[in-house]
């Protein structure tokens, strides 16, 4: 996995000191869905962050769906990669691959993963202009971290939620968790039981590098907060500054 992302950030120039345009952004993934398949299950995750709707892309991740769903089902390896396939188009937000992701709705092997798809087209059509909004971009950053940032901006709190997963599991700069602990701040008193889950990401993502600054946060959001899936979140990430310590 760090292999393949050493090599997307490469092919996508994604360092703070060479920014990407959108076309070489799309000419990146064209080349990784017209190569080898080992490299495609990891490059299909990256679209629910990357903001990208190009039917370049996503007419080569329908062919390759299309060509290899039905070799693929008795095989784990071969179905979790088809299964990314048919995420991916829900994360394009293109509606003309519905009729594509329906094919698979009462298929008991894809079946969950077409619902899923569904279920995220209409968020990702409005997302990712959103996501990939350049004219926001900060050229000091990547363009990872602009990417992130657009999301922690939204009003929309569930695009927060995706952005908060974000820097949990890969992008904690500075800029990046000053953000979210401002909208963190702003969201968690407000929260119910719709929203709980997206603030508690944001819990969790702010809490994860363990930062001395952010602790008076997260303990007055483990005190305050109304839903109990925050603060639940919120004990656990005070659980994890007393087991290793913060910084």
């Amino acid at each position: 996995m760090k292999m393949f992302f050493s090599m997307l950030a490469s092919l996508l120039f994604a360092s703070s000191a060479l920014s990407a345009t959108v076309e070489e952004d799309v000419s990146a993934y064209v080349r990784i869905f017209n190569g080898d398949d080992f490299q495609h299950a990891d490059a299909a995750d990256t679209f629910s962050w990357k903001g990208i709707s190009d039917s370049r892309v996503f007419d080569l991740v329908e062919k390759r769906l299309l060509a290899d769903a039905q070799a693929a089902r008795n095989n784990k390896h071969e179905k979790n990669r088809v299964a990314r396939y048919i995420r991916a188009l829900g994360f394009s937000g293109q509606t003309k691959y519905i009729p594509t992701i329906n094919q698979f709705l009462k298929d008991d092997v894809y079946e969950r993963y077409a619902k899923a798809a569904l279920e995220d087209l209409p968020d990702y059509q409005r997302w990712n202009p959103i996501i990939a909004d350049r004219s926001s971009f900060d050229p000091k950053f990547s363009d990872d971290t602009n990417r992130v940032l657009n999301m922690l901006h939204a009003d929309d709190l569930m695009l927060k939620r995706v952005g908060a997963k974000r820097v949990f599991f890969k992008n904690q700069e500075p800029e990046v968790l000053e953000l979210l602990a401002k909208e963190l701040r702003a969201s968690y008193p407000k929260a119910d039981h719709r929203t709980a889950d997206a603030v508690a990401w944001m819990v969790k993502a702010l809490g994860e590098p363990r930062l001395e600054k952010y602790k008076p946060l997260i303990e007055e959001v483990a005190a305050s907060a109304k839903e109990s899936k925050i603060q639940k979140h919120a004990d656990l990430v005070l659980q994890n500054y007393l087991q290793k310590g913060s910084r």
